[in-house]
């Protein structure tokens, strides 16, 4: 037998009773079947359907409420370079986008307007997050992770990091399309690697909290928050509402999450990510006696 041969069979005798590990998490798992990679940013909209943005700019897709059946529409607009990380829906058929490139040292990242027309997707440039407000710049490959939309403000969430008050922060902006104002806030990251990669909002009375994941490779949380409707540059100290390292296995890159009315979480999966092997992306549902 060549040496090759003897090789391969040695190696397919070791797997002969290798399983691929079975996926762990509290609640249901939902595997979309879709040839879209590097889904990031998730959001609901009025008729309880799923929307998640492909990172490449190319494509969006809808993901039905009762079959979790996917339908996709090719993206119209995308700014070069631009790859699509955030998403949050504003009423009928329109959507905000947030995005990211690879230019080192950016000042901004665009926001877009989405709008279904027809079988298509367009989007424009409605404006930009800047990052002087922290008085930071991006890095490559780093940009806006998450966008909210509840009772008339956008709530912005970075992927930066600054180091100050002994502690790491995350820049999350409030824009006011009332007074096209806007209002640079920071929130404690809770680990030593993590940073903000998805974003949700609700209103509870009067007071607009957060959902967010906080993600690392190996780190992977859900933090809940306040935001201000203050006066801007608030330190916001978040409570860490689950520890997703200790509920799911193996651990995806979750970049996109929904936080439903139940009190259940919805989070994305991004296959692009390096660790996920080809994998199919999914959502878990992280159900609300997982969450505190």
């Amino acid at each position: 037998m060549p040496a090759w041969a003897a090789v391969a069979v040695a190696l397919l005798l070791a797997c002969a009773g290798c399983t691929k590990k079975e996926l762990r998490g509290p609640g249901r798992i939902v595997t979309l079947k879709s040839e879209v990679a590097g889904l990031s940013g998730l959001t609901l909209d009025e008729h309880g359907a799923f929307w998640a943005a492909g990172e490449d700019g190319d494509s969006v897709l809808r993901i039905d409420p009762q079959t979790f059946g996917v339908t996709r529409y090719p993206v119209v607009g995308t700014p070069p370079g631009a790859d699509l990380e955030a998403m949050a829906w504003v009423d009928e058929t329109r959507f905000l986008l947030g995005t990211e490139t690879q230019e080192k040292g950016r000042l901004s990242d665009s926001i877009l307007d989405g709008r279904l027309d027809g079988g298509r997707f367009v989007v424009v440039p409605v404006g930009n997050l800047d990052y002087a407000r922290w008085q930071l710049t991006a890095p490559d490959n780093r940009g806006i992770e998450g966008i909210c939309h509840v009772d008339g403000l956008f709530v912005v969430a970075t992927e930066l990091v600054e180091q100050q008050r002994k502690g790491r922060w995350a820049p999350v902006g409030v824009f006011d399309p009332k007074t096209q104002s806007w209002a640079a806030h920071r929130v404690r990251l809770s680990s030593e690697t993590g940073k903000l990669a998805a974003l949700s909002c609700r209103l509870v009375g009067e007071s607009i909290v957060a959902l967010a994941v906080e993600r690392h490779y190996g780190v992977s949380r859900l933090l809940r928050f306040q935001i201000p409707r203050g006066p801007e540059g608030q330190w916001i100290e978040p409570a860490l509402a689950a520890d997703l390292s200790k509920l799911v296995s193996p651990l995806p890159n979750f970049e996109g999450l929904v936080w439903m009315d139940d009190g259940s979480a919805v989070v994305v999966t991004d296959n692009q990510h390096r660790t996920a092997s080809g994998e199919p992306s999914r959502l878990y549902v992280i159900p609300s006696s997982a969450i505190r």
